[in-house]
């Protein structure tokens, strides 16, 4: 009985952070006001040709992950409306910090975006916001499409 209730003293809770997933969020902008997109949003990686987010309709923000050893990673944002295809890339300079918080817990990789680039397609420009990219929710970057006219 006294083995048991030391035992049970003992043991401590493992307190992992619940959300420990590392996300990127982005917003889009135009003419300074946020927006949803109308037509059909895809988002690639670029060379890898893998998917992140498949046929996504009405988005105003996206998160997205990053990877976790590349200094640059690439964005490919492929637009779809009824008659028409238009993509833009985005590159992303960033630095990867690995996280450690417990032997108990996953190990994560925080992030800090030093730059952002794009072809321009029908992204007029990027700001970054908040450049650290961790288990905090914040709004990362804000990706100013051309207006409509």
């Amino acid at each position: 009985m006294v083995l048991s209730i030391a035992a049970l003293i003992g043991c401590d809770e493992i307190d992992c952070t619940l959300y420990n997933t590392v996300f990127m969020r982005s917003t889009f902008y135009s003419d300074g006001s946020q927006i949803s997109l109308t037509d059909t949003l895809t988002v690639g990686t670029g060379r890898e040709a893998r998917i992140l987010l498949n046929r996504m309709t009405g988005a105003s923000d996206l998160t997205l992950p990053l990877s976790h050893w590349q200094e640059v990673d690439t964005l490919v944002l492929t637009v779809s409306g009824e008659n028409y295809l238009v993509e833009d890339t985005l590159w992303i300079t960033k630095t990867n910090t690995p996280y450690f918080e417990s032997p108990d817990c996953p190990t994560n990789v925080f992030h800090y975006i030093t730059s952002v680039n794009s072809t321009h397609t029908f992204i007029d420009s990027v700001s970054i916001l908040e450049p650290h990219v961790n288990y905090a929710q914040g709004e990362n970057l804000r990706i100013h499409l051309y207006s409509a006219d």
